[in-house]
């Protein structure tokens, strides 16, 4: 049968080989080639200097909000004394939990392992629990990650250190993937954190477009966010938030080296779940809310901003919507020879990802984990083909539903009262 495909193949002319593979060819080739050359020629010519370390003077805050993390808490906190950046203030706000957070908050308290502990006895939602965290902040930097992330030693000074520009108002860290090893489908994300995490955010950190900081783990200037009014009511906080500052003129820089590991979804159905929620505040944050920021005439209008995300929209809706297209069409259009196309185009998948995929793995270091090497076939193929599929229905689904408002990962009562 291949020997077959190479024949075929062999016979076609340069217009029918585009004619066949023209989405390859025309819109994803040319992304990644682009993306690898900018990273590897940006971190070659791009000169070496010794990381700033921001003098103990700067007071540095870490606010945690969660909900029933009681489980997870005490872990946290006990990881957050080890850290090497020291005098940290720890900020915990118990976002009215049903389990024994609060307990287990007060005691972290009383034995002098946490600075603040609020609980709200009513759940509000995360954006509501930060920006009240935030009021019981004294740092000058305050850090905002995940009750259950767990931080690297060195995470909160590698994840500060681009704060010696005066300039920059929000840093992302780095997210790697803790329970990878639960299953294939966990596998598959570990995969795709180093590839559009750690990769990419370098990539866009380095072109000066990072357009979102992790929820998990980021860092920000105080005095920024309280100009910029705070967290809005999600989802997609973290974008939003984002966005907010980079209007306002603040700069945001990712931080490859302030590394964070986090849990995944385990199952498909879980996964599926997260991604609809992830790609609906996607459509609401970046297409609905901050639309203007594609508009050169709105005041403060950032050419870097509008180029970013063009860019988020291409890969995150058009892409996948032309490849389903592409796909129907194909197999219309050259019926018999629909088999040589899928063998082609998903070779370029598997041979693209394991190149991006080596990459990322050098660049992690001990958190590139290159046991995940085998599951990148499949991996390449289930983002291709499944989660394409996912992207698209979500999309139309929260163009025409409009679902996400009834979601209830944000308290509806809250939704309610949001301007």
């Amino acid at each position: 049968m291949l020997v077959d495909a190479v024949s075929i193949l062999t016979q076609l002319d340069a217009y029918g080989f585009v004619g066949m593979f023209w989405y390859v060819l025309l819109l994803e080739m040319p992304r990644f080639a682009l993306g690898l050359i900018v990273v590897s020629g940006c971190s070659l010519l791009k000169p070496w200097r010794p990381p700033a370390s921001i003098p103990k003077s700067v007071r540095t805050s870490v606010l945690l909000p969660g909900h029933n993390e009681g489980s997870a808490l005490r872990r946290a906190i006990t990881a957050l004394r080890e850290q090497s950046r020291e005098d940290l203030q720890v900020v915990v706000i118990d976002d009215g939990s049903t389990d024994n957070m609060a307990e287990v908050g007060r005691q972290l308290q009383a034995e002098g392992l946490l600075n603040v502990f609020v609980s709200t006895g009513l759940r509000g939602g995360k954006s509501a629990a930060t920006n009240l965290g935030l009021t019981f902040c004294t740092g000058d930097l305050v850090v905002v990650g995940d009750v259950d992330t767990s931080f690297d030693r060195f995470a909160i000074e590698r994840v500060i250190e681009p704060f010696s520009d005066p300039l920059v108002g929000g840093v992302s860290g780095n997210i790697g993937v803790r329970n990878y090893r639960a299953s294939v489908i966990a596998r598959f994300q570990a995969i795709e954190y180093l590839i559009t995490i750690s990769l990419g955010r370098h990539l866009a950190d380095l072109l000066g477009v990072v357009l979102i900081t992790s929820g998990a783990f980021a860092a920000f200037r105080r005095n920024a966010v309280i100009a910029v009014g705070g967290w809005d009511v999600g989802p997609g906080e973290d974008a939003n938030m984002t966005l907010k500052l980079r209007r306002a003129g603040w700069k945001v820089r990712f931080a490859p080296e302030a590394w964070a590991l986090t849990d995944v979804p385990e199952t498909i159905s879980a996964l599926f779940r997260q991604r609809r929620r992830w790609n609906a505040s996607f459509v609401r944050v970046r297409l609905v809310r901050f639309r203007g920021a594609l508009n050169p005439f709105e005041r403060n209008f950032s050419l870097l901003t509008a180029l970013g995300t063009l860019d988020l929209i291409y890969f995150h809706a058009v892409l996948p919507a032309i490849f389903i297209i592409y796909f129907i069409t194909t197999m219309v259009y050259y019926a018999s020879f629909t088999w040589i196309i899928l063998i082609v185009v998903n070779a370029f998948y598997i041979s693209i990802t394991m190149l991006v995929f080596v990459c990322g793995v050098a660049a992690a270091g001990r958190y590139g984990h290159v046991s995940l090497a085998p599951y990148v076939v499949g991996y390449a193929l289930f983002r291709a083909y499944v989660m394409r599929m996912v992207t698209v229905w979500t999309y139309l689904d929260e163009f025409f539903l409009r679902r996400s408002y009834r979601d209830t990962f944000v308290p509806t009562k809250v939704q309610s009262r949001k301007p």
